[in-house]
Order: structure tokens, then sequence, then C-alpha cells
């Protein structure tokens, strides 16, 4: 169940371009693909909290890995070290655990928070993972090394050849599904998790996508970040906050394929 609690911040620094890392003293036990929502102010200005993936959550703390696009996250890039946050959480379901032992995980530019820790425990668990990580420059790369196993086999793609593949991450999926379907997990823009469950379709694999939404509440309330979902029964709509932020990808953007 999300609790809320106030944590201090014990690291807080830019690890690339308008890109933070803050870490926390606690955790909340999330699962990878959960989020936490973050109030920003102690004042009620801004009203709303912000939805943060889980970078990381253990003994070492609470991690998470933003980047400053508005107002809020400006905010909250002030803060230091000692400083206090309220913090909700943990949030919403994360990916489900694979019965295969080698998997695929794509990532796009900060798409890259919850799917680190995703390998980290997927690691843990004696899982192969297959990382493919895309961002527009090398400058957006950001992968810490205490998070991603040993033997992650590591590829990156960017937009302008500064590092890695010449072209879109998605591109590098065709080389570990052509011997078999694996699962692939995804987290990112929307144009490439679009690109990201038409690749897996077309080789029969199962693809997930972790959803980002505009959110108010968080634990389903306000009906503010409803998707539209194309399912056997036909279409519904369900809430990225609580019934997500993970879907399975044909659902979201495949609608029938």
């Amino acid at each position: 169940m999300p609790q809320k609690r106030v944590m201090q911040i014990k690291e807080h620094s830019l690890v690339a371009p308008d890109t933070w890392r803050m870490v926390l003293d606690g955790s909340v036990s999330a699962k990878p693909g959960q989020f936490v929502q973050v109030s920003v102010s102690s004042t009620y200005d801004p009203l709303l909290r912000r939805p943060i993936s889980v970078h990381d959550d253990g003994p070492d703390g609470l991690a998470l890995l933003y980047r400053t696009v508005g107002r809020g996250t400006h905010m909250l890039a002030e803060k230091k070290p000692g400083d206090n946050l309220d913090i909700l959480g943990p949030l919403g379901n994360g990916f489900p655990v694979p019965a295969e032992q080698k998997v695929i995980l794509v990532a796009g530019g900060i798409g890259a928070a919850p799917l680190c820790y995703l390998a980290k425990k997927l690691g843990e668990a004696g899982k192969q993972v297959i990382f493919l990580f895309g961002a527009q420059n090398a400058t957006q790369l950001y992968l810490p090394k205490t998070l991603i196993p040993s033997l992650t086999a590591l590829e990156k793609a960017t937009d302008d050849g500064s590092t890695g593949h010449h072209g879109l991450v998605t591109e590098l999926m065709k080389k570990y599904l052509e011997n078999g379907p694996l699962p692939v997990y995804s987290c990112g823009p929307e144009g490439m998790l679009r690109a990201v469950v038409k690749t897996a379709a077309s080789y029969n694999a199962q693809a997930y996508v972790s959803l980002e939404a505009r959110m108010a509440c968080g634990v389903g309330a306000c009906l503010g970040c409803v998707v539209e979902l194309s399912q056997k029964s036909g279409k519904t709509y369900q809430r990225v906050c609580v019934d997500g932020p993970v879907f399975p990808g044909e659902e979201v953007f495949c609608h029938g394929c």
C-alpha cells in the first residue's frame, strides 16, 4: 500500500544535461516500474505532486532520476542534501516477472530511469539482460554502473551518431529477436514505444510499455490519466496511475495487430 512519508535527501547531483539523480534516506519497498509522487514545495504552490519513476530502491536508499522540464521539476532541482521531501508511494503496477531467462530492455532518454532498476532486479534473479539505450546524443546516455548487471549486453544508439548505433534504438532490437521471440520491456517517448511494440509484434514477441501521463492524485481518484486500451473484449479505459503505468504494448498501440 502507498504510504506518505517525509524523507531526507542524501545525494543530489546533475548527471546529464537537465537530468538529476536524487537519493533519499530510506526505502519505499518499490517494485521495478512503480513510481512515487513527490511534493516539490512545503506550501500549496504548486499544488500537485510530481510523479517520478523509482530508479533504485534498497538499503542504500530510494533513488530518483528525473529531467527538468517544467516549474515543478526545476523547483525540485534546487533541493540540497539535508532537505526533506514529502513522498507518497510506491504507486502503480510494475513490470511483470518474466518466465524467460533472457529479456530485452529498450530505453529512450529519461525512460532509462525505471529500466535501470528493472535490470538490477533481473540480474539478481539470474536473468540475462539485453539493455538497448537510445537518446538524441551521447551526453544524454546516463547509466549508473552500479545498477547494470555485469552480464548485461549493453548497446547504445544516438540520433546524431555521436556514440553507438547511428539511428533509432528500435533498429537494434531485430538482431536479438531473429532467433526467436523474447519478452521486451520498454520506457521512453511515445513514438519510440509505438516502434518497439510494432517491432516486437513482427517477431511474435510480447512487449510491455511503461507510460508517462499527467497526474493529479496518483491514486486513481481524479481520472486525469485515463488511457484507451484495446483488449479482446473491446475498447476499455484504464488509469495509468493505478492500472499501470506498465501495460501490454499491443493493448496501447497495436490495436489488433
